[in-house]
């Protein structure tokens, strides 16, 4: 930097990126705010409101093609990243009718994702699995003992999984399985007639007996005929599931840095698809939103991000993960060398839930038990990265489920330390939340989730200016990680001065100067080590903030002679 001074006739005084702040000073967070995200999502939610009629902006849907586009440009146009379209294939299923008829009485059901369906009708008689308690939840296989093999069994909902509930129903031989909805809390708005719809039932069996749901009122209903039939004497229906099971294709987008190091990669992604029952503005079109804002913020930085920043706008998320999850298969299936420098991955999914909270990923489990979950060593640090920042900014916050309900989960399976912030779905807000946030307790934290109604003015703006600055620190903390080389060490102190001064000089001064300046000092190279320990993110800079200092101009040259002689500052990426 000295030299480049010299050589140049002006002095840039760049010291090393986002150095930590003195106290009182606010965290950097590349200035990334509530309308930048906004202005993208604006966007995103006139895009999928343009396709309401064709599925929104659903997996394979031209909304989700023409959101992908807009994308894409907002990236190239930041001239920082390299764009690409990750492919994959994507299992699928198109649905017909389900239905179960008796007595000249159709009952309309709907789909699981992956459960099978009927080749040709089904008629046979019908059947209740019975526990020792009388309930007719079907969790245990003794469950089913009285069920004659053929039968078309109605399973209520609750306590354990349709897949649990299938898999028993189909080891005591059912025709067919249809799963009725139970009494739902008031909070829900959900009544008995309303179908219960997008549902899974587990990744695709073939052995599996075909299943559909009923809503509530049709169960019950249908059930009440069963009970009340003669032994000799029982209920007939004919079910009918319809469906057939296709290979598509999506594609997730990949921006990588221009900047940074290439063999240590932070990842920050969102999903960009939505479901097809709504324009699903805030799941995901905020978090996505925000990726493309945060884009544009790396872009302007003056000083360039130490470590390669990956985006990632990912596909297919709705319908089991499918886009993240085939990316990382990809990498630690084809290019292991790849997927060793991915130091650690950032979610959002998620941020302007209408009645919100300040979610974080519990990494610690210290609320949540995250059983069955794996989480790497080094997302603690990742959670605690966010919990800090938002104490220093006295914004109040809670722990939200570490569940791998989205797109971090392939990450951590494969040993990526990973968190993010969520401001919360279809969890019940308590009342101490809502003294924290405001909003309303008793009800969902989004009650639009999944709906037509996950439009742009159901999002909450105030939610979104929370997030959108916290997005930005993280990235910040975790992909500037440069350190202010320290100065060379000091020569010895002189000796003691005389008391008095003495009265002459002790000698004459030299005639001539010295024949050779005294030699300037090397700089010291700057280190660059591949990927970070992933169960070591404490050396990643989070704690790093900060802006850098302004460039001096050329008056200040002999200043700058000075600098140059007695300190080097250089950015510095720690060795691990």
């Amino acid at each position: 930097m000295a030299t480049s001074a010299l050589v140049g006739g002006a002095l840039l005084v760049a010291p090393a990126a986002f150095a930590a702040p003195a106290p009182g000073d606010a965290p950097n967070d590349l200035g990334l705010t509530g309308a930048d995200v906004m202005t993208h999502l604006t966007e995103l939610s006139d895009i999928s409101e343009s396709f309401a009629d064709q599925g929104y902006r659903s997996w394979n849907s031209p909304g989700y093609e023409a959101a992908a586009q807009y994308a894409e440009q907002v990236l190239e146009a930041t001239g920082a990243f390299t764009v690409s379209r990750h492919a994959f294939d994507v299992p699928y299923s198109e649905f017909g009718e389900a239905s179960l008829t008796v007595d000249g009485t159709t009952y309309t059901g709907s789909h699981f994702d992956n459960s099978e369906g009927t080749d040709s009708p089904v008629t046979a008689a019908l059947a209740l699995p019975e526990s020792a308690d009388g309930g007719r939840l079907g969790c245990e296989p003794t469950d089913f003992a009285n069920v004659p093999a053929g039968a078309i069994v109605l399973v209520q909902r609750g306590d354990c999984t349709f897949e649990a509930k299938i898999d028993n129903a189909t080891a005591a031989g059912a025709g067919a399985v249809f799963v009725y909805n139970n009494e739902r809390p008031a909070e829900e708005g959900v009544s008995p007639d309303d179908q219960l719809t997008n549902v899974g039932s587990g990744p695709r069996n073939e052995e599996d007996s075909p299943a559909a749901t009923l809503p509530q009122a049709s169960g019950d209903a249908l059930a009440a005929l069963v009970t009340a039939a003669p032994v000799d004497a029982p209920v007939e229906g004919t079910a009918v599931i319809e469906k057939q099971f296709l290979v598509g294709q999506s594609f997730n987008i990949i921006a990588d840095s221009v900047a940074g190091d290439p063999d240590d990669t932070v990842v920050i992604g969102a999903h960009l698809d939505g479901v097809a029952e709504g324009p699903g503005v805030n799941d995901n079109g905020s978090g996505s939103a925000a990726v493309l804002a945060l884009a544009e913020k790396i872009a302007a930085s003056e000083v360039p991000n130490d470590k390669r920043i990956r985006l990632a706008l990912w596909g297919a998320e709705e319908i089991g993960l499918l886009g993240s999850t085939a990316y990382v298969n990809d990498l630690v299936a084809n290019d292991p060398a790849e997927w060793d420098r991915i130091s650690s991955y950032l979610n959002y999914d998620m941020i302007g839930s209408e009645n919100f909270t300040v979610g974080v990923y519990d990494a610690d489990r210290s609320t949540f038990p995250a059983e069955g979950v794996n989480i790497p060593e080094g997302s603690v640090e990742i959670e605690k990265l966010y919990t800090d920042y938002f104490d220093t900014i006295e914004q109040p916050w809670i722990d939200t489920e570490y569940s791998g309900r989205s797109d971090y989960q392939a990450f951590i399976d494969n040993g990526v330390p990973a968190g993010g912030l969520f401001s919360g779905a279809d969890d019940i807000k308590t009342e101490e939340q809502a003294a924290l946030f405001g909003g309303t307790a008793g009800v969902y934290m989004d009650r639009n989730y999944h709906t037509i109604n996950d439009s742009l003015a159901n999002v909450n703006r105030d939610s979104i200016d929370i997030f959108a600055p916290a997005i930005g620190y993280a990235a910040v903390a975790l992909a500037w990680d440069a350190a202010a080389e320290p100065s060379p060490e000091p020569t010895e102190p002189s000796p003691e001065p005389t008391v008095e001064p003495t009265p002459e000089p002790t000698a004459e001064p030299t005639a001539q100067p010295t024949a050779e300046p005294t030699a300037q000092p090397v700089p010291s190279p700057s280190a660059t080590a591949g990927p970070g320990s992933r169960n070591d993110l404490a050396k990643t800079g989070s704690n790093a903030e900060g802006s850098p200092l302004p460039a001096i101009g050329a008056g200040m040259l002999v200043i700058g002679a000075l600098i140059a002689a007695g300190t080097i500052i250089a950015r510095r990426r720690p060795q691990e």
